[in-house]
């Protein structure tokens, strides 16, 4: 053995189960493909957030409109039908608005969420490139709390 001529063309020595690199790497694509996960999921919350809103505002509206009939109707039936209609519309409508209020604290949660994963996948991608596995901590750090708020978004 101590005869043989040191080569450099040979393949490196294996370290152990895998290398730094491709556990980065590794890292690196699953908080890529979380951070894609939570960006839809941040889409779906504010187009729900948005739709409640709307929906608030034709319930309101329908209620203004009911309001201003019953004070020109001459019929007492018809006034009673719809100062009784009102009276549904107006709790459908305050329904609807405590409803769009937690979809856009959700939506607003998602949001965070999406930050965190961004700048989680931005930490690890620095670390792949730098060949280190200490912005890897990092990165899924960021991750970790990005996935908890974007779990929280949900409930």
């Amino acid at each position: 053995m101590p005869d043989e001529p040191i080569s450099l063309d040979g393949l490196p020595a294996n370290r152990g189960n895998a290398p730094p690199n491709n556990r980065n790497a590794l890292v690196t694509l699953s908080l890529g493909f979380l951070t894609v996960a939570s960006i839809l999921l941040l889409i779906y919350q504010a187009n729900r957030a948005l739709q409640l809103r709307i929906e608030a505002a034709e319930v309101s509206s329908d209620y203004q409109t009911k309001s201003m009939k019953a004070t020109i109707e001459e019929d007492p039936n018809l006034r009673k039908q719809y100062s009784e209609e009102q009276d549904v519309l107006r709790q459908h409508a305050v329904e609807l608005r405590e409803a769009s209020k937690s979809a856009k604290e959700a939506m607003r949660l998602s949001a965070y969420a999406a930050i965190l994963f961004l700048l989680g996948t931005a930490a690890a991608v620095v670390a792949l490139f730098a060949r280190t596995s200490y912005m890897v901590y990092a990165g899924i750090l960021l991750g970790i709390i990005g996935l908890g708020l974007g779990i929280k978004s949900l409930l």
